[in-house]
């Protein structure tokens, strides 16, 4: 066990390997940790720093009260974990635009799935989208967020909550600094985009809208009518995070001129994303 001197500020490209974050060029900046004392554990492959501890690499931010980290036997990284009241994530996900912010009472980083667990009163804050829960799940890769009310266990105590997710989504976003390539066409899902006709069925007269039909909860409900995509913004420049299967069943939030905002089910993942109202029916 080696225990480090307090109020320290270490480059770590010796100590630890490159951790692996959205924004491709945090990869490359070199990986500093303050705080008021740290050891190291080489033998079970754990380090701890304790005390206000800071975490940063490039756009990369995180603050916890301690933040340990765990290795395997070649040395690479396999979770960090951070706690605090609360504990913080911050960092650019796509140049141009503002950062992801996290917050929780513990906060999980598995290296190689690429996830975030906030675990007791988690919060993040996405392209202008609020999510609260005491647990809560963010796919950095994916760019996705679930959110739940379930017990979690934070120090082998069980931490409860008496209140429900709560989302607030912004209808505008955050649009992109540039305007991106669109992406290729496919003929195995679609969007606005992957079918022309899309594009040239109601050039000559007005287009038909849906009417979808609201729930109990106040929320309509659309059927998607092929393999739909879902995209992170309204409009095929953004990303796509994954694929609707034929026949689900998503449920509208908001919507933005032809793109709706769902909630909906891919691969037994909750997915929130964008996409297209002309491949949703109402039955």
């Amino acid at each position: 066990m080696h225990h480090l001197p307090s109020k320290l500020l270490i480059g770590l490209l010796l100590l630890l390997p490159t951790l692996t974050w959205a924004l491709p060029s945090d990869r490359q900046k070199p990986i500093n940790i303050e705080a008021d004392h740290a050891q190291m554990d080489d033998k079970i492959g754990v380090t701890q720093y304790k005390g206000r501890a800071v975490l940063t690499q490039g756009t990369l931010r995180i603050e916890g009260d301690i933040i340990t980290f765990y290795y395997d036997a070649d040395k690479q990284l396999k979770k960090a974990v951070a706690q605090g009241k609360p504990a913080k994530y911050q960092q650019v996900q796509t140049k141009g635009e503002k950062p992801v912010r996290a917050r929780g009472l513990q906060m999980e980083y598995y290296a190689r799935s690429q996830k975030i667990y906030l675990l007791g009163d988690g919060h993040v804050i996405q392209n202008g989208d609020e999510f609260k829960g005491n647990r809560i799940e963010y796919d950095i890769a994916k760019n996705v967020v679930n959110a739940s009310s379930v017990p979690v266990k934070i120090d082998n105590k069980v931490k409860k909550s008496n209140e429900r997710i709560h989302i607030i989504i912004n209808p505008n976003g955050t649009k992109p600094s540039s305007k991106p390539k669109r992406p290729k066409k496919t003929v195995q899902n679609t969007d606005a985009s992957s079918d022309p006709k899309a594009a040239s069925s109601y050039s000559n007269k007005e287009k038909p809208t849906t009417k979808f039909t609201e729930q109990e909860d106040g929320y309509p409900v659309g059927y998607t009518t092929t393999g739909l995509n879902v995209r992170t913004g309204p409009g095929t420049q953004y990303s796509k995070l994954t694929t609707f299967p034929p026949n689900s069943e998503l449920i509208i939030l908001t919507e933005q001129n032809d793109w709706l905002q769902v909630r909906g089910q891919a691969n037994g993942e909750v997915v929130i994303g964008w996409v297209h109202r002309d491949y949703l029916s109402a039955n």
